[in-house]
């Protein structure tokens, strides 16, 4: 049977208009699904960084508690230090005497670093010898940011934060 007795056209494929209205409409979705990719490729960057250095601080308290260093009797102190670059970014590091150890590192230049952080663990725990216990991180416009907090007796590392 034949479409065209009851008044029905038969015509196969798309008008070329038909085609241009489907290709703006799937355009324009994405043009305004840009934005929002980039905002969360921001926070990601951000969360990354602040996850990685907690993650670091952990791990330097964890070694202080588990010291068995025969190589430097007498040493048995632990600083973690994270300091801002000037173009963005920061680097961190480990120290225990003279030598440097791991954890260490830089943190994206897509971050922006505030203050400095030196930490000091023993083996009996967290010695609270600083002037800051909490470093914040944000992206290079500040819209978003995470805070990383040390507990001062405790050690305890917490990463909290939002958008301005």
């Amino acid at each position: 049977m034949d479409g065209r007795k009851y008044g029905l056209s038969c015509r196969r494929g798309f008008l070329l208009l038909e085609a241009l209205v489907v290709v703006f409409l799937f355009s324009l979705g994405a043009v305004c699904g840009m934005p929002l990719l980039w905002d969360w490729q921001e926070e990601r960057k951000v969360d990354l960084a602040a996850q990685t250095l907690a993650s670091s601080i952990r791990q330097v308290e964890l070694m202080a508690k588990n010291d068995s260093d025969r190589a430097a009797p007498g040493i048995d102190t632990y600083y973690f230090y994270c300091n801002p670059d000037a173009g963005g970014g920061g680097a961190y590091y480990t120290r225990k005497g003279t030598r440097q150890l791991r954890p260490k590192g830089r943190l994206s230049d897509d971050v922006v670093v505030s203050g400095n952080l030196k930490l000091t663990f023993t083996k009996e725990g967290f010695a609270g010898q600083s002037e800051n216990y909490s470093l914040y991180l944000y992206t290079p416009d500040r819209k978003y940011y995470r805070q990383v907090v040390v507990a001062m007796y405790t050690g305890r590392v917490r990463v909290t934060g939002g958008n301005l």
